[in-house]
Order: C-alpha cells, then sequence, then structure tokens
C-alpha cells in the first residue's frame, strides 16, 4: 500500500470514530417513555385511591324504628284506642297496645302533654327516636294533646 491510500484509509476511520449521532434525538424517545410511565403511575395511584375505600352503610334502623312507630300510633289512631286513650287520659292503655306491637328488643316511654313533653324513664345514653303524634279531638270534644313517643334500642 503506498502512502496516500493509507492517509486515505486513517481520514475514513477518523471520520467514522468522530461523527457520532446527537444525543438529543436518541433521548427523546427515553424520555417520553418515562412521561408515559409517570402518567400511568399517577393515573393508576389515583384509581386505587379513588375506589379502595368501602361506601358507609347508611343508618336505616332508625328511620325504620322512628316509621314503625308513627305507623303504629297511627294504627291506634284509626282504630280510636289512641284518640280514647288520650280523651280519658290513660297513658296505661297507650303503653299496653305499644307493648303489644312494639318488637321486644325495642324498649320506649310514651307521654300525653300539649307543649312539653317531659320523661324521667329515657336513657342518657342512648340514641332516641322520638315520634309525636298530634290528637285534636274525640268524638264532640276537643282535646289538643300530642302523644309523644320516646323509643331507644336494648342491648
Amino acid at each position: 500500500m503506498n502512502k496516500a491510500s493509507r492517509q486515505h484509509s486513517r481520514k475514513i476511520k477518523k471520520s467514522k470514530t468522530t461523527k457520532q449521532p446527537p444525543r438529543l434525538s436518541s433521548s427523546r424517545g427515553y424520555i417520553y417513555t418515562l412521561e408515559v410511565m409517570l402518567a400511568i403511575a399517577t393515573i393508576m395511584a389515583t384509581l386505587v385511591l379513588v375506589f379502595s375505600t368501602t361506601p358507609e352503610e347508611p343508618e336505616t334502623d332508625i328511620a325504620i324504628m322512628k316509621q314503625t312507630g308513627y305507623d303504629i300510633l297511627y294504627y291506634m289512631d284509626q282504630t280510636d284506642d289512641l284518640r280514647n286513650a288520650v280523651w280519658r287520659g290513660s297513658i296505661s292503655a297507650i303503653d299496653a297496645n305499644l307493648t303489644a306491637m312494639l318488637p321486644t328488643n325495642v324498649l320506649f316511654d310514651a307521654a300525653i302533654c300539649t307543649t312539653s313533653c317531659v320523661s324521667s324513664s329515657i336513657p342518657a345514653n342512648r340514641t332516641i327516636i322520638t315520634v309525636d303524634y298530634y290528637v285534636s279531638g274525640y268524638r264532640e270534644f276537643f282535646l289538643n294533646k300530642k302523644v309523644r313517643l320516646w323509643m331507644w334500642m336494648q342491648f
């Protein structure tokens, strides 16, 4: 080989080794991949946090118990037992009917009053459900009374 061909081959070798592809174009794909992986991780973390909590069950037993108390007083009114007992002022007759109709695990107290009702047998550490039922009259008598029913669960 002569001297000119050796110099030419050196130039080719130098040009091959000195020319490198720009690093920016090769790292763009890497950056986009990292960005997509970060977005997927953020979405997954959000989904896990949102859907991992179980929804709370509503306390329907209080509403059912209140509706039951009102329905019993309404039934007693429709059969005329409640109006008769209010006219006579007989809380014991109301208590006897309520004992027969309420579930056995429900304790109660009832009162006949006009504006403010007071009960001394209500426990302090329980959830008390109050039902008011107004009685305006019995036959030809104007009563303007209220029957208040306090109920709570027995443990």
